[in-house]
């Protein structure tokens, strides 16, 4: 199952137009943020409508008391347009959520593969995505560490070298066997410095 989600993740690197499949990529921040939407539009719809209904009943009932019921009718079909409208507006809602959670949760796949060593990985977020800034900045963030660890690791190599070449020089000293073994463990704690990194 695990090479089947890195192959996934590797063809939606190659593939930046790659089209999710599923619309709700992260539940609980997709639910949050079409609910949002959804209770500020219905608050805002509610207002509205008694607004509306409130003005428009106080001018009948005092121009023509016979209309009530006509105005109660009208505000009924206002009430189920609101409702159809706010329906659009879930719909809506889950649509743009998904620009957002898409990434997200990408970038949080992205940072678990970063977490494990890996900093050869880059975000690739699909055409049309929001937060296509925060994937440069990702992605030059991972760029510099790796450069960082090459370094390092250069070092290291230099360091292991020199240890070498004081090894070779010392032999002919005769020194005692635990300065030369001191200086083994060094050059195998030097290997192990950086190698649990992916450069």
């Amino acid at each position: 199952m695990r090479e089947k989600r890195d192959c996934f993740a590797m063809t939606e690197e190659i593939n930046p137009k790659y089209q999710r499949r599923t619309i709700v990529v992260k539940r609980s921040l997709q639910f949050k943020y079409v609910a949002l939407i959804f209770l500020t539009s219905l608050v805002a719809a509610l207002l509205a409508d008694f607004d509306v209904y409130y003005t428009v009943a106080k001018l009948a009932l005092r121009e023509n008391p016979a209309l009530v019921t006509s105005i109660s009718h009208l505000y009924l079909i206002f009430g189920v347009k609101m409702f159809l409208y706010l329906f659009l507006i879930i719909l809506t809602g889950v649509y743009i959520s998904h620009r957002f959670a898409g990434p997200v949760h990408r970038f949080e796949k992205s940072a678990q593969i970063a977490a494990a060593g890996d900093l050869t990985h880059r975000v690739a977020l699909r055409t049309g995505d929001e937060l296509h800034e925060l994937q440069e900045e990702f992605n030059a963030m991972m760029a510099s560490l790796q450069s960082l660890i090459q370094k390092d690791r250069n070092l290291a190599q230099r360091l292991s070298d020199k240890l070498d070449f004081l090894g070779k020089k010392i032999e002919n000293l005769n020194p005692p066997l635990e300065i030369k073994e001191d200086l083994d463990a060094i050059k195998i704690e030097l290997k192990h410095l950086t190698q649990s990194f992916k450069i």
